[in-house]
């Protein structure tokens, strides 16, 4: 995600933030492809389930630092405060259920029983629907930015590849002539054989940032389908 600056203010999504600093530390272990139906009806322990498998990711998220998950995931939180519409919906009652402390079948049902006499045309359908549209949009614009960061990596990577080759020749011909060109000779295979640790650290660093964006954006993925699915089965 952009490194943008966390908000000193929760806003209406404290709730939910806070939770995320009440969440058990253990990385979260992902698992195949899974439809919303199919969730299980615990956010707190769940596991990574999404309807669109992570891409590009070349870091296991499991060596991701707990801490920096879940900052990334409040500024996350903070995308879909901004993308909020208008009105009570998924998102007012996600955060409502937060707020009595945990987001389970009772906290979603109460929180929708107490919601819906705010705003009359709240139901189930409007609650799945906008759940899965504010889902649908985290995803976009983690995909958008993560192609950025992946064209990053890929321009570095050329250079990698292009300064290398050059090296390489010159090395070559300096070996030619090994006796005049002895002092040159030596400084370029130095630099040939540090080529590898000089991009090592801005290539880590970007897949780093890779992988923590899409496993921040995907517990937060993971948590909406998780309500989703309670809501499902538990409202009516």
């Amino acid at each position: 995600m952009s490194e943008e600056p966390v908000n000193n203010s929760f806003g209406i999504l404290k709730s939910l933030k806070k939770l995320i600093f009440e969440d058990s530390p253990e990385p979260a272990v992902p698992e195949p492809k899974t439809s919303v139906a199919q969730a299980a009806p615990e956010v707190k322990a769940a596991t990574p389930v999404t309807k669109n498998p992570q891409t590009n990711l070349t870091q296991n998220t499991s060596d991701l630092p707990v801490g920096d998950v879940k900052q990334m995931k409040l500024k996350v939180l903070e995308i879909l405060e901004r993308i909020n519409e208008p009105g009570v919906d998924f998102f007012e009652v996600w955060n409502a259920a937060a707020a009595m402390g945990a987001v389970d079948a009772g906290s979603l049902k109460a929180a929708f029983t107490s919601l819906k006499y705010a705003d009359k045309t709240l139901d189930k359908d409007k609650l799945i629907r906008t759940g899965e549209s504010y889902a649908a949009e985290l995803k976009r614009v983690i995909d958008k930015e993560t192609a950025q960061k992946q064209a990053q990596k890929e321009s570095i990577e050329q250079s990698q590849v292009a300064e290398k080759a050059n090296l390489s020749t010159e090395v070559e011909k300096l070996q030619q002539d090994i006796e005049a060109l002895k002092e040159k000779l030596s400084a370029r295979q130095k630099e040939l054989k540090e080529i590898n640790s000089k991009y090592e650290p801005q290539l880590k660093d970007i897949d780093a940032k890779i992988a923590l964006g899409n496993t921040a954006v995907t517990e937060v993925i993971t948590d909406i389908e998780n309500a989703l699915q309670i809501i499902e089965t538990n409202i009516n």
